[in-house]
């Protein structure tokens, strides 16, 4: 591609060009186990520990814009977990305040959800809207921020209402924001919602 000549990828990590994390780098990804029963999803899936090279390169997707970060990881992520969704099941993802989507380019999230729907052949659908900004400062408890997210999203348009959800996002951290969708997505008739993360907090 021209940009990779232009703007070579280089290893977060290491600056070895090449990729955004080299082979050698790749032994210091932690591996974040599964978490059952959390945040009113049936399941949550996430591939690595939120610290060091994934903490950098997740930065990097919003501060940089560098959207084809998630690529590489996503193909990286199908190399450790099975990429299997249950059959009926419709992918869809956390949406933006529209301002903050529309100054980055991107939803990261968006980006990861149609990543896996052409890894698994399942449809991926935006069922959610964000209807207010929810910014909250780095040091906000849990409850404050629970707080802020409460209500800001809807479900968008109600021709088609799945009985079986993969809810999809960048980053689990302290989980109100997946935790708020999920109970949307469940007072509108969804029946059974997992998530999916590239990383979560320990």
């Amino acid at each position: 591609m021209i940009i990779d000549t232009l703007l070579p990828r280089k290893c977060v990590n290491c600056g070895q060009e090449g990729k955004y994390v080299c082979d050698s780098c790749s032994l210091f990804l932690l591996e974040a186990p599964t978490l059952r029963s959390i945040g009113g999803l049936e399941e949550l899936i996430s591939v690595w520990e939120y610290e060091g090279i994934i903490k950098n390169l997740l930065g990097d997707i919003k501060s940089n814009k560098t959207y084809d970060i998630i690529n590489e990881l996503m193909e990286r992520a199908f190399r450790i977990r099975e990429a299997a969704i249950l059959e009926g099941t419709y992918i869809t993802f956390v949406p933006m305040w529209a301002k903050k989507e529309k100054e980055m380019g991107f939803n990261p999230a968006e980006l990861i959800a149609r990543k896996l729907g052409e890894k698994t052949g399942n449809k991926v659908i935006p069922l959610l809207t964000k209807t207010r900004d929810t910014s909250f400062q780095k040091d906000s408890s849990k409850e404050e921020r629970a707080r802020i997210i409460k209500g800001s999203f809807a479900i968008k348009g109600a021709d088609f209402i799945p009985e079986k959800v993969l809810l999809v996002d960048d980053l689990w951290e302290s989980g109100v924001t997946m935790a708020e969708c999920c109970r949307k997505l469940k007072e509108r008739g969804v029946k059974l919602v997992w998530g999916f993360t590239l990383a979560r907090t320990s």
